[in-house]
């Protein structure tokens, strides 16, 4: 339902950025993966949406500290402002569903159920929901107790700010929805602010909208640089609430090149054996950046894929030797020539194809992923490059 938008914000001009690359993010689980790759845009583009969190009690929808995406961990902190006007610093981020209403929102985000899943900053804290489980309040005063253990955006004021600092290459901002900026009580001071490398800011004021949950998209302008961005719910009284989705962010990150010589090259046969880190007298610590890290849009990770038998797949045959020759001048070992060109190739169509792409009915594409395994299989046998470790 949300692919539409994101290609529409997208539009034919990014074409011409290049991907180069993915980041490590912290570990996610595999129920995650296929939510996130969906999410990949034109290779080098990402919409963070939230919907890979799920629960079928929205009660049990996490406060969160980060997104994970193929490139990197976006970090998050929001905060919230109390009724008495005071900032606190804990992290009140968390994800809220639209379409499963709690606390006292269903007559405003509860409204915006086309988005799903979206951010906000909590009234309650972690810890005061923990200490109080079974809790209620009446923000209404009519005598009908609303649980505080359900997501339930704060209403006196709040910050949202996501860090993209760990993502791999200089980010590019295109757009995020913004969910209920009130006209009544006039919201009229929230707005989203872009912080820049090198000390720059751009801000981007939010409409005020009489209707309740309406939802505005912010064109941020393919703004360059972006380190972090913060989204400010405030007015003229002590007010300010809602929520964000669909933050559209590109990258664009250069390929390190491997050194041309030295080193030497191990097998797809050696990295999958060496990678069980609870084995310290065979593990290979090489292994330490790459173990949990998402390979491209696969679902899998770098170890993930390598136990997967292929059976027929050029995709994953590629991406056997594919792991092996990354490993491999991670630890050291140049490459240059036939074997960089082809590495360099590979890189380019794994950017662009998943596996469910390469099929035995595309025969042109299967040649090309099948041609360039046989060159890093010699590159990782060392029958080109450096040689064979001994």
């Amino acid at each position: 339902m949300k692919k539409n938008f994101y290609w529409s914000a997208l539009g034919c001009g990014l074409a011409a950025v290049v991907l180069m690359g993915c980041e490590n993010t912290e570990e996610v689980t595999p129920g995650m993966m296929d939510q996130i790759n969906d999410n990949v845009i034109d290779g080098n583009c990402y919409a963070i949406n939230f919907e890979e969190y799920t629960a079928d009690n929205p009660e049990a929808l996490p406060f969160i500290d980060h997104v994970a995406t193929p490139f990197g961990p976006v970090r998050v902190k929001n905060t919230h402002r109390s009724e008495g006007g005071v900032y606190s610093d804990v992290n009140v981020a968390r994800v809220y569903d639209t379409v499963k209403p709690t606390g006292d929102d269903a007559h405003d985000l509860g409204r915006a159920t086309k988005l799903g899943k979206i951010l906000i900053a909590n009234q309650f804290t972690q810890q005061e929901i923990a200490n109080n489980p079974d809790g209620t309040y009446d923000p209404s005063g009519t005598g009908n107790g609303i649980r505080i253990a359900g997501p339930n955006d704060n209403a006196w004021g709040a910050t949202i700010e996501l860090d993209f600092r760990e993502v791999e290459g200089a980010v590019t901002l295109q757009s995020i929805d913004v969910v209920d900026i009130d006209a009544t009580p006039l919201e009229n001071k929230s707005y989203v602010r872009l912080m820049l490398t090198g000390g720059g800011t751009v801000d981007f004021p939010l409409a005020t909208n009489e209707e309740e949950g309406s939802v505005q998209t912010v064109d941020l302008k393919g703004t360059k640089n972006v380190e972090k961005l913060i989204v400010v719910l405030d007015g003229d009284a002590n007010v300010g609430s809602g929520g964000i989705d669909n933050i559209l962010f590109c990258t664009e990150a250069a390929t390190p090149t491997p050194p041309a010589t030295g080193g030497c090259t191990r097998t797809q046969g050696y990295w999958k054996t060496h990678a069980d880190s609870n084995n310290q007298k065979k593990y290979d610590n090489t292994w330490d950046a790459y173990y949990s890290k998402p390979f491209f849009m696969s679902g899998y990770t770098y170890f993930s894929i390598l136990p997967q038998s292929p059976k027929g797949s050029a995709y994953i045959v590629l991406a056997h030797q594919y792991v092996a020759a990354t490993l491999n001048v991670a630890a050291g070992a140049g490459m240059s020539g036939e074997a960089l060109e082809a590495y360099n190739k590979a890189t380019e169509l794994f950017n662009k194809y998943k596996p469910s792409q390469v099929t035995k009915h595309e025969k042109a594409l299967r040649e090309q992923f099948t041609s360039l395994a046989t060159t890093l299989d010699k590159y990782n046998n060392g029958v080109i490059g450096p040689g064979h470790c001994d």
